[in-house]
């Protein structure tokens, strides 16, 4: 019997560090397309214990690292290939880096696991791996199955669940533009279904589409189809997904997630300044009235949580003071804030290259951390900035005010916001530490004043 382990590796923890922490899918997918005389095992470095290359006895280990995670997973693969140990890996970092990360690993699979995994196995099977393997990102989902949850950490706060895959959309920023074939297919109903009979009795859970809705009248269709059946099903549990601007178009799409257990949706605002949204080429948020698109989600009971970006290149250094206010008078439920964040093979990553403007150390390629030298912002100030975003949100008045906007139309949300609260204000000081940290190596002057602001 072979064995295989497969391994998440982080340079950070992330236990106390986020306040929404969801699963990841990436390697439980992989373990459902792996033969059953495989012995499994997993190490989640990100809310688990560390895997020691010198120690641990595999065939095969299997990586899925994030970009701030890619220098520990290189250490790890060159012990462990050292030793004999076939190691492979996969995700945006590698597909965009093929051959940095070739010097470190066997094989890398670029793009979609599923399909190559079943081939590079066989390979492995008959002695003749090969350095790539090609997953497309066009193919249809029928015979993906369901992750094997068994693969998946049970330290997570929350668990995830995949309906759909893809995103057409171009915005400069984005990892998913690393993959050039990608398109928009949703998962089987019948196997979604099957996932959540297997999460029936979790209290909440995240949908992790790209965009739960789609992007036309027939993907609407086909999410409310989804969503009856979910009806019929009577799940218990409450979820959240992310969503496009236009989901405020189908009132019927709307009811049906509020009845089905949604209550909260994630939607990239990015910006509230056009020239921003023209430079990040988020086309599909042009010419929109975000309070006009909040009102019409909260008449469907459905909390807004506003994702944005601070740093961008046409953003004065107190542009986020504007956006404090904005996001008050949208009255958006919950933000979360990201410093505009460089990834290896994205438009916007080519761009600052051209410009001389990245600083090439992938462990602070976090949205929490400052990575490149920015237009109108220090690093420091940027800090100071996300955290007074931040604060103006998730401080004991704003969750008063949210709560009383809620507690009579559904009072499911009230204890999910109450949490959300309480794990925001660890994970803010963690973030901040984190950080500062990062600046301070890198000999970024900040006055004690601010040190101590950005510490409280």
């Amino acid at each position: 019997m072979y064995k295989i382990i497969f391994y998440y590796p982080a340079s950070e923890k992330e236990n106390s560090g986020i306040e929404v922490l969801y699963s990841p899918l990436s390697l439980a997918y992989l373990s459902t397309h792996t033969p059953d005389y495989y012995k499994k095992e997993l190490y989640d470095e990100y809310v688990g214990d560390d895997l020691d290359p010198i120690v641990v006895n595999a065939d095969i280990v299997a990586m899925s690292p994030l970009t701030s995670g890619i220098k520990r997973a290189y250490r790890v693969s060159d012990i462990l290939r050292q030793r004999g140990i076939i190691c492979v890996v996969g995700g945006a970092h590698v597909s965009a880096m093929t051959e940095e990360a070739l010097v470190h690993f066997d094989s890398v699979i670029v793009g979609e696991g599923e399909r190559p995994w079943k081939e590079f196995l066989n390979d492995f099977e008959n002695n003749s791996i090969k350095k790539t393997y090609f997953g497309r990102m066009d193919v249809c989902l029928e015979d993906l199955g369901v992750p094997d949850r068994k693969m998946i950490h049970p330290n997570y706060h929350f668990q995830s669940v995949n309906t759909s895959r893809g995103c057409p959309f171009n915005c400069s920023f984005c990892y998913l533009t690393v993959f050039k074939n990608r398109k928009y297919r949703t998962i089987p109903h019948e196997t979604v279904l099957m996932d959540l009979e297997n999460l029936r009795i979790e209290p909440t859970i995240v949908v992790t589409d790209e965009n739960f809705i789609g992007y036309s009248l027939k993907d609407y269709e086909n999410r409310k189809d989804l969503l009856k059946k979910m009806i019929n099903r009577k799940f218990r549990f409450i979820w959240g997904c992310q969503a496009s601007l236009n989901i405020a178009d189908d009132p019927d799409l709307m009811d049906l997630m509020y009845q089905s257990g949604c209550r909260a949706v994630f939607i990239g605002f990015e910006s509230t300044n056009a020239e921003d949204l023209k430079e990040i080429k988020k086309k599909q948020n042009g010419n929109v009235d975000y309070r006009d698109i909040v009102q019409t989600i909260h008449k469907h009971k459905l909390a807004v949580i506003a994702s944005c970006i601070i740093g961008l290149d046409h953003q004065h250094n107190n542009y986020h003071k504007q956006l404090i206010r904005d996001l008050k008078k949208m009255k958006v439920d919950f933000v979360r804030v990201f410093i505009m964040t460089s990834w290896p093979g994205t438009p916007l990553n080519d761009r600052l290259r051209e410009e001389g403007r990245l600083i090439e150390d992938w462990d602070r390629s976090r949205k929490d951390i400052p990575n490149i030298h920015y237009k109108n912002y220090t690093h420091e100030e940027l800090i100071t900035a996300r955290k007074e975003v931040m604060d103006s949100f998730f401080n004991f008045l704003n969750v008063l005010i949210i709560i009383s906007r809620w507690v009579f139309i559904d009072r499911t949300l009230i204890m999910l916001f109450i949490k959300m609260f309480f794990r925001n204000r660890v994970s803010e000081r963690i973030r901040n530490k984190r950080a500062l940290k990062f600046s301070l190596q890198n000999k970024y002057s900040i006055p004690q004043v601010a040190l101590e602001e950005i510490q409280l």
